[in-house]
């Protein structure tokens, strides 16, 4: 009997102690400012991945007057107009055209691109203009267009045309890369 005695006392001892740290707002204000830190960096961290872009290229041979991606934490979507090639029209068996992202080394990383050998010459302001367009979205944790490399280098958009002028021959003979002029629209 004396030990349960006891083991209430101590019981009562520990509950005792137990309200009394409660019953102060100490440890009240450090649950909530913890609470708050917790949150303001999730917001944070969340909105940090909503990025909204708009750009074009207006250079002397060629004109996108649309192009534009926005990210956040759930899906990244990409948007641009039809690239129209205006400078000396050539005619091309094989071409690569599309977007790219250019790394801190000066590698570049694809993000969208299109390439095809053709079985007769046609026009590149033709083709240009056919298959520049491009309209995708992808989950936020996507693996085809939208890679960890490319969300960390989106900054460095550019339009890049390998084209071949020779007849049984891929090695691209005349390039076109211009940097892509984006303007951030959120914060």
């Amino acid at each position: 009997m004396e030990k349960n005695v006891k083991k209430k006392e101590k019981q009562n001892k520990v509950g005792q102690a137990i309200k009394n740290f409660f019953n102060r707002p100490t440890p009240l204000i450090i649950v909530l400012i913890c609470l708050c830190a917790f949150l303001t960096l999730y917001i944070y961290n969340y909105n940090a991945k909503n990025r909204i872009f708009i750009g074009e290229v207006i250079e002397e041979n060629l004109q996108i007057v649309n192009v534009h991606y926005f990210t956040n934490g759930d899906m990244n979507y990409f948007y641009a107009s039809p690239a129209l090639y205006i400078g000396e029209d050539k005619k091309i068996y094989s071409f690569q055209m599309g977007y790219y992202v250019v790394d801190k080394n000066g590698n570049y990383i694809e993000l969208a691109t299109r390439a095809r050998e053709l079985e007769k010459k046609d026009s590149l302001a033709s083709i240009t203009e056919e298959m520049s367009a491009w309209n995708f979205a992808e989950p936020d944790k996507g693996e085809h267009f939208f890679t960890k490399e490319v969300m960390e280098n989106l900054d460095s958009l550019r339009f890049v045309i390998k084209a071949t002028t020779k007849k049984d021959t891929t090695e691209a003979d005349f390039v076109i890369d211009y940097p892509v002029k984006m303007t951030k629209l959120t914060k």
